[in-house]
């Protein structure tokens, strides 16, 4: 009993030395997420692991809700705040926990088998053994590589996702500004459309204007009474996306943005080589490379393995009736007889092709992407500053002289009218502009995969992307069936 005992030892001490020390704890997965996206956007995420870290981030957010939001104060909020997107961080722990477990070897198997005599005397014939699977030993390595590569890949969806979801936040938060610019400037022209119609009644009382200039002036109070109505009514709708993507509800949704949008950038961040730069920096683009890179370890590791599918290695003891232990090793090896693994081997291969069909796919699009989002701002900028500099003061302009003429009476309402309708158009057209500019600038940074200058793409070719495949791509090059 006691060899048995050490062989038992020893077979239980051989996985240990093939197990690795990977931790469940996702905390330094997520940090490095945190490192990156903080890196390219400025801003730093939480986690709201516990509950601790739960009021901690709610405090944080009342306290950034007291003063007046800008898109990036409420970028930060709905950071610390949408649910959804904490949801989402858990992906990480999920795929840390897959790590962690690749990483183990499976458990040993304890048999034992109590025979006792048929005519009821004598020792009770027993066997004692203890296996394990010596495959499982042998392939831990190549697994706990697959799910690297997966946590790898969890990291870029999670970063992906965060850059997509900034873009929300700012679109509405950029749209929602907009309108509530515009309706702060309809109100102030109901209040002059509304004085005006007053004066106009009582010039028509007097006799100084016929009904058709009255009812011109109060057409145009009525209209902008209803322009006013719908804006606002525009503005409410947004707000309250902004409300669910900063996760505010209750007390919180009683918040105060900013009056207007930014102004227009002096200067704009060079656009040279954004393509390479998009194919190098996306988050999704390097997740669906790691999920090339998984697929091809998998469909190598089956097809060194399709003909050994199982192989348990241990030791097994025997007490015969006589009383007699015998100890010895213990072998099961299972025979690929009826399956070598032809299936799983062609459904592994079919699933590297595609990985790496929707990693070319994706690598294209991501061009085309960001070449539109670069036209998209450029011609957003130059929409904004033909707006703010050139139709709006003319607008303007047109307004200040139909008044003088109108006051001298050489214009009736119906040219003053027409003038403030131009006017307030070249307004409105305006802040669209600067609103439009704003959002193509997001959509841009978003389709670079964040915050870009020129010395991030220096260097970078489509050849050098495509060649990180190369090494997988020529183990599994041999994908048919036999």
């Amino acid at each position: 009993m006691n060899s048995f005992r050490k062989v038992c030892a020893l077979a239980v001490a051989v996985p240990v030395v093939f197990m690795g020390c990977t931790t469940t704890d996702p905390q330094a997965a997520f940090d490095s997420v945190n490192q990156t996206v903080g890196e390219r956007t400025g801003t730093q995420l939480r986690w709201m692991r516990d509950e601790a870290a739960a009021a901690e981030m709610e405090k944080e957010v009342d306290e950034l809700l007291r003063t007046n939001l800008t898109a990036h104060s409420a970028l930060t909020i709905a950071l610390l705040n949408n649910r959804s997107l904490q949801a989402k961080f858990e992906e990480i722990g999920v795929s840390q926990a897959d790590l962690a477990q690749a990483s183990r070897a499976q458990n040993p198997v304890i048999s034992a088998n109590w025979r006792p005599p048929m005519n009821g005397r004598g020792v009770v014939n027993s066997d004692y053994g203890l296996t394990q699977n010596l495959l499982d030993l042998l392939i831990l390595p190549a697994r706990k590589r697959i799910a690297a590569s997966h946590l790898d890949q969890a990291r870029g969806h999670i970063a992906q996702q965060v850059l997509d979801f900034n873009q929300e936040v700012q679109t509405a938060f950029y749209t929602f500004q907009a309108l509530q610019q515009f309706a702060n400037r309809l109100a102030v022209i109901v209040e002059v459309n509304e004085a005006a119609a007053d004066v106009a009644q009582r010039q028509f009382a007097a006799g100084n204007i016929n009904s058709l200039e009255l009812k011109n002036q109060q057409l145009a109070f009525a209209q902008s009474r209803l322009d006013l109505a719908k804006v606002q009514a525009e503005a409410r709708a947004e707000r309250e996306k902004v409300n669910r993507l900063l996760g505010l509800w209750g007390r919180q949704t009683v918040w105060q943005a900013t009056d207007e949008l930014p102004p227009l950038p002096k200067d704009e961040f060079s656009l040279a080589d954004v393509e390479a730069a998009a194919v190098t920096r996306r988050f999704d683009l390097m997740a669906a490379r790691n999920d090339v890179v998984a697929s091809a370890y998998a469909f190598n590791l089956k097809q060194n393995t399709r003909y050994v599918p199982g192989v348990d290695l241990g030791v097994s003891s025997e007490r015969d009736v006589d009383g007699t232990w015998v100890l010895g090793p213990a072998l099961a090896l299972e025979i690929p007889l009826f399956d070598q693994g032809q299936p799983e081997l062609a459904k592994l291969a079919a699933r590297y092709r595609q990985a790496r069909r929707q990693f070319e796919a994706l690598a294209v699009n991501i061009r085309s992407e960001v070449r539109a989002a670069r036209d998209a701002l450029l011609a957003a900028r130059d929409i904004a500053i033909y707006s703010n500099q050139v139709l709006l003061p003319q607008n303007q302009q047109l307004l200040g002289e139909t008044l003088l003429q109108y006051n001298a009476m050489q214009m009736g309402n119906y040219d003053l009218l027409l003038a403030k309708q131009r006017e307030q158009q070249a307004e409105q057209a305006t802040i669209e502009a600067l609103r439009d500019y704003w959002i193509a600038r997001t959509r841009l940074q978003t389709a670079l995969g964040g915050g870009f200058t020129p010395s991030q793409a220096s260097g970078v070719t489509p050849a050098a992307l495509s060649s990180a495949l190369n090494p997988t791509a020529s183990r599994t090059s041999n994908e048919h069936q036999h």
